[in-house]
């Protein structure tokens, strides 16, 4: 998300506020085809490219022994997969506000960037915020880009150079096999399981409360 959010935002006020209309016919489009890419395709980029890249830099800075699949690369390249979905929506939101109120902000004195940052964006707060958690929820079920540059090795760390696993992946694991229905391994599957529809579920409330929260209707 460190990654997801701030280009998001920016690509979306970039595209809404500065961005000629002959800029914005072919860069949007450009944009947008990042969510269509095959995450295996990101998980090959991820893996051969951006994870020995971050271990040499780890290296050069006197992470030994940083691994060369790690949280971080896969972080990275996710990030830069969700990015759209932030993207989106904020455009969205952004153009829905009405031009009377940037006119009116730009009217008063205010520069541009004043205008985006304390009228514009707070005025589409609720399709931000809703881009940003539909982002985190999209994140939290991806497997194949952390098994493939994070190797999905189980480790309780907080290291973003050592390897990483996602709670999908484990529940392939746990369920690969000829396991009894009530066996520990089966019943820890469907605990992960629980466990990613709870979280999932919860970040929907949340969207749903700030929209519903924050909303404005404009004429």
């Amino acid at each position: 998300m460190l990654v997801a959010i701030p280009f998001g935002l920016m690509s979306a006020v970039y595209l809404t506020q500065y961005a000629t209309p002959a800029a914005r016919r072919w860069m949007k489009p450009i944009l947008e085809v990042l969510a269509g890419v095959p995450t295996v395709v990101y998980g090959y980029f991820a893996a051969l490219t951006v994870a020995p890249a971050v271990r040499d830099f780890a290296v050069s800075i006197g992470i030994t022994w940083a691994s060369s699949e790690s949280a971080l690369a896969a972080g990275l390249v996710m990030g830069v997969m969700i990015i759209p979905f932030v993207s989106s929506m904020a455009d969205d939101s952004l153009a829905a506000v009405p031009d009377a109120m940037r006119d009116g902000s730009l009217a008063m004195g205010a520069t541009t960037s004043e205008t985006i940052q304390r009228v514009l964006l707070p005025a589409a707060l609720p399709g931000v915020v809703g881009g940003v958690l539909l982002a985190v929820s999209r994140a939290v079920g991806e497997t194949m880009i952390v098994v493939m540059a994070a190797s999905g090795v189980a480790t309780l760390t907080l290291n973003p150079f050592a390897s990483a696993t996602t709670v999908t992946k484990q529940i392939v694991d746990l369920l690969t096999g000829e396991a009894e229905f009530d066996s520990p391994k089966t019943l820890a599957a469907f605990a992960l399981g629980l466990t990613l529809f709870v979280i999932t579920l919860l970040l929907n409330i949340v969207a749903l409360t700030v929209v519903k929260r924050y909303r404005e209707a404009y004429e």
